[in-house]
């Protein structure tokens, strides 16, 4: 690295400084965040197999709602049905997932402009 007193090293070292600010900021999101989970949530109204049943002649009258967790568990769809309490801490869980997802992403990103920066290599 040139010399500190160097305008680069200034410019360098303020731009470290940025990215330091905008980590801690994102840092600072993630101990507010719960419990995490994948997947999502669906809800679905269903027909019956009684062939004279209402709900073959109405969507407005099939039955219902289901809710389902659905995910992904060793490349197979797995769903689980869920009552009605449960789906809102489905729902809560899943968002703090996603909410997890994008601040280490952003992290990550950060991390390897601060890399390319420190280094002065250009990262892949």
């Amino acid at each position: 690295m040139p010399p500190v007193s160097s305008p680069i090293a200034k410019t360098t070292a303020r731009r470290l400084a940025r990215y330091a600010e905008r980590y801690a900021a994102l840092k600072a999101e993630l101990p507010g965040l719960g419990f995490v989970c994948v997947g999502s949530v669906q809800t679905r109204h269903l027909q019956c197999g009684k062939p004279t049943c209402s709900c073959h002649a109405s969507p407005a009258s099939r039955h219902g709602p289901y809710h389902y967790w659905t995910r992904k568990i060793g490349g197979k769809t797995v769903s689980v049905v869920l009552t009605d309490d449960e789906v809102p801490l489905y729902r809560g869980w899943i968002a703090n997932s996603r909410t997890l997802d994008r601040v280490v992403r952003k992290m990550r990103r950060l991390s390897a402009q601060a890399v390319a920066l420190s280094t002065r290599r250009r990262t892949p």
